[in-house]
């Protein structure tokens, strides 16, 4: 199960399978898909990982 969330209205809806979705079922508008699941912990990038000659 997939889950949406539209930019205009703030509409959060589900979607089963593989079945396309293209707007909003609300307002017909644009929406961003949420993930969901733990963040990936690691060592942080930084500017000295590694070196770069000049």
């Amino acid at each position: 199960m997939r889950r949406f969330r539209c930019v205009s209205c703030k509409h959060e809806f589900q979607v089963e399978g593989k079945e396309p979705v293209t707007r909003c079922p609300k307002c017909f508008d644009k929406f961003l898909q949420l993930l969901e699941g733990d963040p990936i912990k690691g060592k942080p990038w930084g500017s000295k990982s590694y070196s770069v000659k000049r």
